[in-house]
């Protein structure tokens, strides 16, 4: 079982890395705002791989245990958000580090953003820096030093093309366009997310102006008056565009029909500039049981 506060695009590359070497993985969430056993995260997940078991609910030892029950295949658990569950075992630890606000010094939640202190990291069995293009030699001081160990890996999130849907390319297409088709457009941005600075950023990057962008909490729900009530904000601030998360797509896709927009998708992937190797041998030392 390997747990650990990777988030979706890391989820999927080790479930993608379970799939390649034959395993069979499961990835076990716990639905933050999930409906009946349903969640956005986990409808992204099959979306995207439809290869993977998914499971999702609060109590992680029952639903992986009747997960498993149902398909006896399963060899390989990957717990997401697990880092906290301290009553379930895992064989391997990882823990992200967001690198464009990495903030070891910040407050524990409700007063800041951590879940754990700092200090925690000593029990991780591995630390991945995220949203980074480049090895930071500062962080990865101070990382050492709370953890005893060198940070394992270092990857950036990369859009390698959007999915567009909608507008000219017709209500029942999906047409896949190169980053560079957001430069000059006006956008509005729909991101019912954490943090989504390091999106907005994308965005930037690409040369999009964002002309609208709407206060959602993460994992918000959205229905069809909601999608209409954003379309006519976005109309109204000039954007000829909107651009979402894959996550968000999941809760929109049913009441596209009312957008009169094309609606961009980013296609995310990982890029690792350093460790992806270690990691990988990390992976198959753990799942080979050593």
């Amino acid at each position: 079982m390997i747990g650990g506060t990777g988030k979706s695009p890391m989820v999927r590359w080790i479930a993608q890395w379970g799939l390649e070497r034959k395993s069979r993985p499961l990835i076990a969430l716990r639905g933050y705002r999930s409906r009946d056993g349903e969640s956005d995260e986990a409808a992204e997940h099959q979306l995207l791989m439809p290869d993977a078991r998914i499971a999702v609910g609060a109590n992680r030892f029952e639903m992986i245990t009747e997960a498993i029950k149902r398909d006896p295949s399963i060899d390989m658990v990957i717990l997401d958000d697990g880092f906290q569950h301290r009553t379930l075992a895992r064989n391997l630890d990882l823990v992200l580090i967001d690198g464009s606000c990495p903030q070891l010094d910040g407050k524990l939640l409700p007063l800041g953003w951590l879940r754990e202190t700092p200090q925690s990291l000593a029990r991780a069995g591995g630390v991945i820096v995220t949203h980074a293009s480049r090895v930071d030699r500062e962080l990865e001081q101070r990382v050492h030093a709370l953890h005893g160990r060198a940070v394992l890996a270092w990857c950036d999130h990369v859009w390698d093309g959007m999915e567009i849907h909608g507008g000219a390319s017709g209500r029942d297409e999906t047409v896949v366009e190169p980053r560079e088709w957001l430069a000059g457009r006006r956008v509005a941005v729909w991101a019912a997310i954490g943090s989504p600075g390091a999106f907005v950023a994308q965005l930037k990057s690409c040369g999009a102006e964002i002309v609208h962008m709407e206060s959602l909490r993460d994992h918000a729900a959205y229905g069809r008056a909601v999608v209409a009530r954003l379309t006519l904000a976005a109309r109204a601030a000039g954007a000829n565009a909107i651009v979402t998360t894959r996550k968000d797509w999941v809760k929109v896709a049913p009441y596209a029909a009312v957008v009169d927009v094309p609606i961009a998708i980013a296609r995310l992937r990982l890029n690792f500039c350093a460790g992806e190797e270690a990691f990988r041998e990390v992976l198959e030392k753990t799942v080979a049981g050593g």
